[in-house]
């Protein structure tokens, strides 16, 4: 696997019909209602699938009630791999703050040190598991679109077959590339909108839409590459 051919491919993906970058950020910057933002990840669904039956195109906006469906299953698996690491900061995070609640004078409720040992211990358990829930989520998510089942993203017997099927090492490969790029992406975004009053409209609607494609589009073709079935997915077609 070619990490920088999946990389440039993905790059190029929203390029051919940059209509729907400018749909799909619209979405972004209504999601704040809630049904444009399951719309969004609706239609983060169906690049994947639409990207392992072998299309170079986005997809349409069309079907609205089964991409708000699939947007609802997406959610559902970034909800629950992320929800214990999230608790986890969280706890952390107010064992650092509680002495500030207590009433002045009254003293600290808890010994500074213990609160020290639970932001060492519980939120850093939580940082880690962040680091690899943020490893295993791409994987969990496309298995999750190519069984259409969301009870796939929690196969984790499949999930470390099909890391197996990629190439552990080349799958590190290409995670590091995105996440090399999302840094890059994100202080582009940060001085964009704080220097800039264009940023705030830029930015949600082209640069997150597009990268959004982009992700997207990266992580259903670094799934694809370990599948076995050259029927399904061609990707010496597919990688150019």
């Amino acid at each position: 696997m070619d990490a920088g051919q999946i990389s440039s491919n993905a790059l190029k993906y929203p390029l051919n019909d940059f209509k729907k970058v400018l749909i799909l950020g619209i979405l972004s910057i209504f999601s704040v209602l809630i049904i444009p933002g399951f719309l969004l990840l609706g239609y983060v669904f169906r690049i994947i699938k639409s990207s392992m039956e072998d299309s170079n195109e986005p997809p349409q906006f069309d079907e609205w009630t089964s991409m708000f469906v699939d947007g609802l299953k997406v959610f559902v698996v970034f909800f629950i791999y992320y929800l214990i690491p999230g608790i986890l900061i969280l706890l952390g995070t107010w064992a650092a703050f509680l002495p500030m609640l207590t009433q002045q004078g009254a003293g600290s409720l808890v010994d500074p040190s213990i609160n020290v040992g639970l932001i060492s211990g519980i939120a850093v358990i939580g940082i880690g598991l962040l680091i690899v829930v943020s490893f295993i989520i791409p994987l969990a998510l496309a298995n999750m679109v190519y069984y259409d089942q969301i009870s796939a993203a929690f196969r984790f017997g499949e999930l470390f077959d099909k890391l197996k099927e990629i190439g552990g090492v080349d799958y590190f490969i290409w995670y590091v590339v995105m996440l090399v790029i999302a840094v890059a992406a994100s202080y582009i975004c940060f001085f964009l909108v704080f220097p800039l009053f264009i940023g705030i409209i830029i930015v949600p609607l082209i640069i997150y839409p597009y990268l959004t494609m982009f992700y997207s589009r990266s992580t259903a073709l670094v799934y694809a590459y370990g599948k076995p079935d050259p029927e399904y997915y061609r990707h010496k077609k597919q990688i150019k």
